[in-house]
């Protein structure tokens, strides 16, 4: 079994060191471990050209991204053959770090375990054997671990759009946890008990690897939702569904003694973006609504017109290279 660490701050600061203090807990249990630094890649962002989509739904492809001068392969290939990950981030600003986002968004649809169990099923019922179709590696079950380390308690953020990472891989979440307080370089080497709370995490990860995945056991914040134990929730008027902001689950808050929970049917749960029933369901709603054809479209080319000599685009200046 192979625990990846994606850690995305500091060379040897907090993240680094609580990422590696969980591999060294996954090493204990037996797994192969190994480490990548998100800042040392050069990662292009995701232009939305849908390319990836158009070649898993239309031609059963593999489902690759068109952009290929960056270090986007080297971390795809890392995360397919992982059957861990301990994905670490600082916290800026409430939300984890930037670089973060774009490679989340380079992996969204194009890596979604339904978008690509649809695509390998094309290709078996047609028996298309030519060309690439879905990496084989994608179908494997893989859970993972997250961790959110900030300078205060601004840290509202982190853990969810952290779940977004592990999200359309259907990476099975069995921990996560903020580290607050921690804004100094390195200063978690200073706090004995945070360095165990990874350990732990780390030992969970490859214990839960050596078992059937239905077996799996979630170790974290128990949190509002009670499908991917998030704690960020949307409220509508008093007669509407509460939604769920990481996992799109929808269900009643109801209060219980001094609290108060989520209750979701379960004809909802499996509506959840974390299952693959919630994954089939948002790809119907998709080729249903946003991804069906106008019968309008051959007018937009000259409705977009007046927009192409509509400003010019301010840009930097940039120096002339010396001869």
């Amino acid at each position: 079994m192979k625990v990846l660490g994606l850690t995305c701050g500091r060379k040897m600061s907090n993240t680094e060191i609580l990422v590696k203090e969980a591999l060294m807990g996954s090493e204990e249990i037996g797994a192969e471990v190994e480490i990548v630094r998100l800042m040392d890649l050069n990662i292009k962002p995701c232009t939305g050209c849908n390319s990836c989509v158009i070649d898993l739904f239309e031609k059963a492809g593999s489902g690759e991204c068109v952009i290929k001068n960056d270090d986007f392969w080297f971390i795809d290939d890392k995360i397919h053959d992982c059957d861990g990950l301990i994905l670490g981030s600082p916290v800026y600003e409430k939300a984890p770090q930037g670089l973060l986002k774009v490679l989340n968004d380079r992996m969204g649809p194009s890596h979604d375990l339904a978008f690509r169990i649809i695509a390998k099923k094309i290709r078996e019922e047609k028996g298309i054997t030519k060309g690439k179709g879905p990496d084989e590696r994608s179908f494997k079950p893989r859970v993972a671990s997250l961790f959110a380390v900030g300078g205060s308690d601004w840290t509202t953020l982190a853990l969810p759009l952290l779940q977004i990472f592990a999200l359309p891989m259907n990476m099975l979440v069995v921990d996560q946890h903020v580290f607050n307080w921690i804004g100094l370089p390195a200063i978690v080497a200073l706090r004995p008990e945070m360095l165990e709370r990874a350990r732990r995490s780390g030992r969970h990860v490859a214990e839960t690897l050596k078992k059937p995945i239905e077996e799996a056991r979630y170790i974290g914040d128990p949190g509002r939702c009670p499908v991917c134990h998030s704690n960020v929730l949307v409220l509508g008027t008093t007669t509407e569904p509460v939604i769920c902001a990481v996992c799109g689950v929808k269900g009643q808050l109801k209060t219980k003694g001094d609290d108060y929970v989520l209750e979701v049917a379960d004809e909802a749960r499996a509506l959840s973006d974390v299952l693959l029933s919630g994954k089939f369901h948002h790809g119907d709603d998709m080729k249903a609504v946003s991804l069906k054809p106008d019968p309008r479209m051959a007018e937009i080319p000259a409705l977009i017109e007046k927009y192409k000599s509509y400003l010019k685009y301010s840009r930097p200046g940039r120096a002339k290279t010396a001869k």
